[in-house]
């Protein structure tokens, strides 16, 4: 049931929307979005703590995800629960007759999305995967690069996210659960994501998985190939990685483009910034990436300025796609095909082979 919201722009109509679970995704990634944003109302949060409804004391805050589905009020709902639960979770709202936004992982299986898209195809509801870094700066900055023919054809592709965490502090249930954990899970659906939208769905995969913290079931760190004709694409992520390398190396016929450095958004976010807010999402510009090409008859080497990264473009195509009916940015179908990669990666692991696709 659409509101209406009176902002300086004037007469606005909202989606009110219910966001379940208040962690590191609920209360960094989603409620900062979605309470800035004139298009959404933060109607309700499930969530047993007290933090929720300290920080936003105007939301309804509820320990039942029952009650909320319940409420016809509620247009939208954003899953932020553990990875196992995306799929219960994800597909009791569609049949609840809301709308539902998933965090990656969009769920632990393949077989369970394509559950999940069946769900919304036949309730006739909208099904947005949360893959939030295709707005990363950096990204933008590399598609912007490519997009204007400086590298020529791209013919190799290296992406990495690395951390120092020799320990299992930061979110230990990844790691203590088999189902949906990992770095695979956490960091490598970002960078797979990433590659194919830039280059669509590869011939096949051939990965290497390591488990090197003590405590750890699931897989610390991974060496990912995904295979093209005739492009070669690394996708790595480590643990153990004090002194970072370059977030992206990628060569073309043309030249190459090198960028150190992570997005900013998250760390603004942690500190409280909200999204909106001046400088929000701007990156310093001694983390400007270095182009290095000859195109369009001129050599050119040098920083190149950083696209500001822009998360809340995210909702703003939700909205869009509800409201007026656009297309979505981020699909399903999307979301399928890097569950099917991650699956492929870790059968590679397990036979030493290729695994095509």
């Amino acid at each position: 049931m659409q509101k209406e919201k009176k902002t300086a722009q004037g007469i606005l109509s909202t989606l009110n929307v219910g966001i379940v679970g208040f962690g590191l995704s609920g209360q960094v990634f989603h409620t900062p979005f979605i309470d800035a944003n004139p298009h959404f109302n933060l109607h309700t949060i499930v969530s047993k703590g007290t933090l929720a409804g300290d920080i936003y004391p105007q939301a309804h805050i509820t320990s039942s995800m029952d009650e909320m589905l319940a409420n016809p009020a509620i247009d939208l709902v954003i899953i932020c629960s553990p990875n196992a639960m995306h799929f219960a979770h994800a597909g009791a709202a569609m049949r609840a007759g809301k709308h539902v936004v998933v965090e990656k992982p969009f769920t632990v299986s393949s077989a369970e999305a394509e559950s999940l898209i069946e769900i919304s195809r036949s309730t006739g509801k909208k099904l947005f995967p949360f893959h939030n870094r295709r707005w990363d700066s950096d990204f933008l900055t590399l598609k912007l690069i490519l997009e204007q023919g400086y590298l020529g054809k791209v013919v190799e592709f290296e992406s990495r996210f690395d951390r120092f965490t020799p320990e299992i502090t930061r979110a230990a249930w990844r790691y203590e659960q088999e189902a949906g954990g990992g770095t695979l899970f956490d960091l490598g659906i970002h960078l797979i994501d990433q590659a194919v939208s830039l280059f669509g769905s590869p011939e096949g995969v051939f990965c290497r998985l390591f488990n090197q913290r003590q405590g750890s079931i699931n897989d610390d760190s991974f060496d990912l190939k995904l295979i093209y004709p005739d492009l070669n694409v690394t996708l790595k992520a480590s643990v153990f990685v004090k002194e970072p390398g370059p977030r992206f190396q990628v060569h073309g016929t043309c030249g190459s483009f090198v960028k150190y450095g992570l997005d900013t958004q998250e760390a603004m976010l942690r500190k409280g910034k909200k999204p909106g807010s001046r400088g929000f999402g701007v990156e310093p510009a001694k983390n400007r990436g270095i182009l290095n090409a000859e195109a369009f008859g001129k050599q050119f080497r040098g920083p190149f300025v950083t696209v500001t990264g822009n998360y809340m473009a995210f909702f703003d195509n939700v909205y869009s796609v509800l409201t007026e009916g656009d297309e979505a940015v981020v699909k399903p179908a999307d979301a399928l095909v890097n569950i099917r990669i991650i699956e492929a990666a870790k059968k590679s692991q397990e036979e030493q082979k290729i695994i095509h696709l």
